[in-house]
């Protein structure tokens, strides 16, 4: 083991840390690989027909309201 000691101590324990620098290599390369797989997955692309937006202005106009107040 990389960080055992080598003093014969009984009060030692056992290093009970995960290595995670494998875990992480074998899943930067799995997201690489999906990464280049994923397009090849949709060969073909679904056509929509989007309604086109105008910017004419409304044909109606606001009523305007005159208020009035007598004493």
């Amino acid at each position: 083991m990389p960080f055992e000691n080598f003093d014969d101590d009984t009060n030692s324990k056992p290093l009970s840390e995960i290595n995670m620098i494998p875990l992480i290599d074998v899943m930067l390369v799995l997201l690489i690989l999906f990464i280049i797989t994923a397009p090849l997955f949709t060969p073909h692309a679904v056509k929509i027909e989007v309604p086109q937006a105008s910017s004419q202005e409304s044909p109606d106009k606001p009523e305007n309201i005159a208020l009035a107040i007598d004493e």
